[in-house]
């Protein structure tokens, strides 16, 4: 797994992760959070993955109270392809987030590995 992103103010990590290794991290983390960033409409057409929470990566910040309350809460996050997650997982970061782990390859990339989504709202 490589260590991505800053590393500044905040003792945080960002990692980038395949859809085996993401996959792993969502079975084995009991606690993680499984954040999808896209927008509404691709996560009711395009599905998501079980358990996951709809925070499209612009919205954030203005739902920050909508996040784990323990900075130390692992967070687990998507976006389509693995380009919205990265600006999400930088505010993650900056909101104090010190466990955060990308899927590098977005959803397409989890679908195209096999794995399941869900479909619809």
């Amino acid at each position: 797994m490589a260590l991505i992103g800053c590393i500044g103010e905040s003792s945080g990590k960002w990692q980038r992760l395949n859809a085996v290794e993401f996959d792993e991290a969502i079975e084995e983390i009991e606690d993680a959070y499984l954040l999808d960033t896209r927008t509404q409409a691709e996560w009711e057409n395009d599905g998501h993955i079980v358990n996951a929470t709809l925070i499209p990566h612009n919205e954030i910040d203005a739902r920050a109270s909508e996040l784990p309350e323990d900075k130390d809460t692992t967070i687990l996050l998507y976006c389509r392809s693995g380009n919205r997650s990265q600006t999400a997982a930088q505010t993650l970061l900056d909101l104090g987030y010190t466990d955060v782990r990308d899927l590098e390859t977005g959803i397409v990339g989890w679908k195209d590995a096999g794995y399941p989504v869900l479909y619809g709202p």
